[in-house]
């Protein structure tokens, strides 16, 4: 998978600047109101980086509405199973994330395929997940957590915010590379997660930096690891699984797309736009402060990023057997 430094590069990329043919029909986009799908609740990390940048998207565009419609449930997938049915008129799209491309390979019997289904419009964001503990537990760090889990197989218990997500197959990744075993359990979300670490009915948790970094600061749990192959600018102390894994890596991105056969023209012009507004200082304030890095480029490069997860997150559904319900 690319390293979030290289992602976060794309920031860097030529905007895709558009000729006379690049132009024709996306001169008067939109026209209406636009709708953004989310597979999340609102107020989370996803949906406030969504909003910002629809907020942007509105007024840069001429005013007519970028309006987001959270529609959580299955891991995103009925999100997407949404807009991959939507007219493909530009009109409709989805501001996706790392989950989008899991969940199909999970939830075997949707039949959706993010890489056939989706245009890629535009990455806007990625950012690593942390290993975080509570308080009491003993083992401090990579090594000792591991040297624990062969001593005691099964025993250390990790919390997530659910089954087939990020989180949970970057855990399998940990145990298969270590030969160790885990209790992980599955939260509906990532507060319930944090809170039954909180309470030590779990020994770990894996999740965001945007949902744990206030928890840490207030000294409720305690950081051992995080997945980027650097270390995190918000919490430079923090080591990298990489440093005791080398190669580890799992990266959550967000960015938007649209169905499939969505006008070229509207689409280049959307991401011309979304990378000037990771331009902006504001925006960059809001997405460090989540502990993520901007991401941009064009189309081609975000749509290589979603085939490499396709690839590399079915082979690690194949290998653990895991299934949805």
């Amino acid at each position: 998978m690319m390293a979030i430094a290289r992602r976060g590069a794309l920031l860097g990329a030529p905007f895709l600047l558009f000729g006379a043919s690049g132009q024709a029909g996306a001169e008067d986009y939109p026209a209406r109101a636009v709708r953004v799908v989310i597979g999340f609740a609102a107020g989370g990390a996803t949906d406030i980086m969504a909003r910002l940048l629809c907020t942007q998207l509105t007024e840069r565009l001429g005013g007519a509405p970028f309006v987001v419609e959270n529609r959580p449930g299955a891991g995103t997938l009925l999100a997407a199973e949404m807009v991959a049915r939507a007219a493909p008129d530009g009109y409709t799209l989805m501001y996706a994330s790392s989950s989008t491309v899991i969940t199909p390979l999970i939830n075997r019997g949707s039949g959706l395929d993010p890489t056939r289904d989706f245009a890629a419009v535009s990455m806007a964001q990625a950012s690593p997940m942390i290993l975080v503990a509570n308080r009491d537990f003993p083992a401090r760090t990579l090594p000792e957590i591991a040297a624990m889990a062969r001593d005691w197989p099964g025993r250390i218990t990790i919390s997530h915010p659910g089954t087939g997500g990020i989180n949970h197959l970057s855990l399998a990744v940990f145990a298969r590379r270590e030969g160790i075993e885990f209790t992980l359990v599955p939260f509906n979300g990532n507060q319930p997660s944090l809170n039954a670490l909180m309470r030590g009915d779990v020994n770990l948790a894996s999740d965001s930096l945007f949902a744990t970094r206030p928890l840490l600061e207030a000294g409720h749990i305690r950081a051992v690891a995080v997945t980027g192959l650097q270390r995190s600018p918000v919490l430079p102390e923090v080591p990298t699984f990489a440093e005791t894994l080398p190669g580890y890596e799992a990266i959550f991105w967000s960015g938007f797309i649209a169905p499939r056969a969505a006008p070229p023209a509207v689409l280049d012009r959307l991401n011309h736009e979304v990378n000037a507004i990771l331009h902006l200082p504001g925006i960059l304030e809001r997405l460090r402060g989540f502990g993520a890095e901007p991401a941009g480029g064009s189309r081609e490069q975000f749509a290589r990023v979603i085939e490499d997860d396709w690839a590399r997150w079915g082979a690690v559904v194949r290998e653990t057997g895991l299934r949805g319900d």
